[in-house]
């Protein structure tokens, strides 16, 4: 006869073997079990055995203990019950969804599978999010997704600011055929030996200040119609190239009239986000679109047609933190986020509060950083990139769609993030511009918020910069004006050197232009009726007179606006605007798709299965 003295029960009680059956529910702790057999002929004789029954394996969500870069690290995985010899690794697979869960270790980090200890000198800074799996000697296993090690900087780097320069260039653009002239630049972070680029060529440039660059462009540059791509190179270490400004080659139109390119518009599922950049380095502008859980490349062909790179469409992955939502993907940002010369992307994931970092290749492919993601936080509507702290290394501002505060989340140089400040949310985030807003030569934020009659907050926060990725709030921000904002652009309308903003207002069908004081302020709104339902906005000079313009995508109505600049703050629609394009007209972006010296559009549908329209002007 079999007696037991602990959790759990035998079968068979009365045979010569039995069978322990641990008890099912979770234990608290380690317990010690007694099974006594007694012998049914002789009572008075009996023997005992003793068995641990350990809890199964458990490991908790939590940051481990932070590293440093450079120095030797060593920490090993919390885990609760289980029985020895554990097998530990680092998940990198499938979901339940059937699609891959990214996750790593920080740079220099390794773990080993049989003690559990994550070891090594980290060699890179950023937060690297993570699955570790471990499975005991009975075959029982714990897995836990929200692990995660933040590695810091060694400390304070001198280094070149990553510049960023602002809309308009000194002139926006030039007729073909013409004599040389000098190309002024204005933007943030220029240092001395910093150069104005013409299509990756450097201009013998000449440096006023930290805002202000001046560069000879000869004649042979401008002989023939085209557009060319123009950034601001500060020299290393740190610095880089800052983003992408357009200069025509072309002659002043009179009237703007868009038609189909061939093929238009392409048949793409769910187009939530839309970038534009030279993706593999041949001098044309590429697409990149948001189109569900895969991000579509498409590499132009230099006249308005485009073709899928190779490995297109790039299917997302989840973060381990949150691998049951799935990956749909919306807003990215272009940026060189590990100094490869190479154009990357980061791109939000609206479920997930993720962005995924994708690492160009110069050739129209991608990789993911070592660290795949950064942590949103919360649901992000739009992104933005610039060096927020002048450290050379570009940051991303990540604004939180919900009513939180958005957030910087800083960058050294690998696509590996750490959060910093945050930035003022008003209501219901739509989009973001980047600027400095007050002159202090430090990068600011600004965000357009929407609100709801139930949760009102319609209106535009203003975030000072302090240099170091964090933020104070403006005085007189927020700015309440709108029904339900949206999308943000900023740009000198009036050419009084100062900053303004442009802001699309859905609910009020218009555009409310608001110019800059020069310290952070803003005068009161310019308001300007557009189409039903204005998403989205971008600013260039469409008929190339010189001044800003600005094309909004109506969502309600399924049109374009174009609004021509009269160079004071004001703005006049152009003749044949509104212009009608593809149902559900949510997200637009402008360029030169076919190399004849005149933006053209490129907007994205979300009615039905999902379009993007290239516009060409004629």
């Amino acid at each position: 006869m079999w007696i037991v003295n602990g959790p759990g029960y035998v079968t068979n009680g009365n045979a010569l073997s039995i069978n322990y059956i641990p008890p099912t529910g979770a234990l608290s702790s380690t317990q010690q079990v007694t099974l006594t057999a007694t012998s049914l002929a002789d009572p008075t004789k009996s023997a005992s055995i003793q068995i641990t029954v350990n809890p199964t394996p458990v490991m908790f969500t939590q940051a481990l203990p932070a590293g440093t870069v450079g120095v030797p690290y060593s920490q090993p995985i919390p885990l609760t019950g289980g029985t020895a010899p554990f097998q530990w690794s680092i998940y990198n697979g499938s979901t339940d969804l059937g699609r891959e869960v990214g996750g790593a270790l920080p740079d220099g980090l390794t773990l080993n599978p049989t003690a559990g200890t994550i070891s090594g000198t980290p060699t890179a800074a950023g937060t690297w999010y993570f699955e570790a799996t471990v499975t005991d000697a009975d075959g029982e296993s714990a897995v836990d997704g929200f692990l995660s090690i933040q590695i810091n900087p060694a400390g304070p780097v001198t280094a070149s600011p990553v510049p960023f320069l602002n809309q308009p260039l000194i002139p926006t653009a030039i007729s073909p055929g013409g004599s040389g002239l000098t190309l002024r630049v204005s933007g943030t972070g220029f240092v001395s030996g910093a150069t104005v680029d013409f299509n990756g060529t450097p201009l013998t440039t000449t440096f006023g200040d930290r805002e202000h660059l001046s560069a000879l462009l000869p004649a042979t540059d401008v002989a023939t119609a085209k557009t060319a791509s123009v950034t601001v190179v500060n020299p290393s270490p740190g610095g880089g190239s800052s983003n992408v400004v357009y200069f025509q080659v072309g002659r002043p139109e009179s009237t703007v009239s868009f038609a189909n390119a061939a093929n238009s518009p392409l048949q793409v599922y769910a187009p939530f986000g839309l970038a534009i950049a030279d993706f593999n380095e041949d001098g044309k502008p590429d697409l990149a679109i948001a189109a569900g859980t895969r991000l579509d490349v498409m590499l132009s062909n230099g006249d308005g047609t485009f073709t899928p790179a190779s490995g297109s469409p790039v299917p997302m992955p989840s973060p381990p933190y949150n691998d049951f939502a799935s990956p749909y993907i919306g807003p990215m940002a272009v940026g060189d986020f590990n100094h490869s010369s190479h154009a990357g992307l980061a791109i939000t994931q609206s479920e997930n509060a993720a962005a995924v970092i994708l690492l160009g290749n110069g050739n129209g492919t991608f990789v993911p950083s070592s660290a795949v993601f950064a942590n949103t936080e919360f649901p992000t509507q739009a992104i933005e990139a610039a060096d927020f702290n002048a450290d050379g290394n570009l940051d991303l501002a990540l604004i939180s769609s919900i009513g939180y505060p958005s957030l910087v989340a800083l960058g050294y140089g690998k696509g590996v993030f750490n959060s910093a400040g945050d930035l003022y949310t008003e209501g219901f985030a739509g989009g973001a511009a980047v600027g400095d807003f007050n002159g202090d030569g430090k990068l600011d934020v600004a965000i357009a918020s929407g609100g709801t009659a139930k949760y009102p907050g319609s209106g535009v926060g203003v975030s000072l910069g302090n240099g170091d990725g964090t933020f104070t709030q403006a005085n007189g921000s927020p700015i309440s004006l709108g029904q339900s904002l949206s999308a943000i652009v900023a740009g000198d309308f009036n050419g009084d050197g100062k900053l303004d903003l442009a802001v699309t207002d859905g609910g009020g069908n218009a555009v409310l232009v608001l110019l800059g004081n020069g310290d952070g302020t803003f005068q009161p709104p310019i308001t300007i009726a557009v189409g039903n339902g204005p998403d989205a906005i971008v600013m260039g000079d469409f008929n190339n007179d010189g001044k800003l313009d600005l094309a909004i995508a109506n969502y309600g109505d399924n049109t374009v606006t174009l609004l021509l600049g009269n160079g004071d703050g004001t703005f006049t629609q152009a003749s044949g605007s509104p212009y009608v394009v593809v149902n559900g007209a949510y997200m637009i972006a402008a360029a030169d798709f076919n190399g004849d010296g005149k933006l053209d559009l490129a907007v994205t549908g979300l009615n039905g299965y999902g379009t993007v329209s290239i516009l060409l002007q004629q």
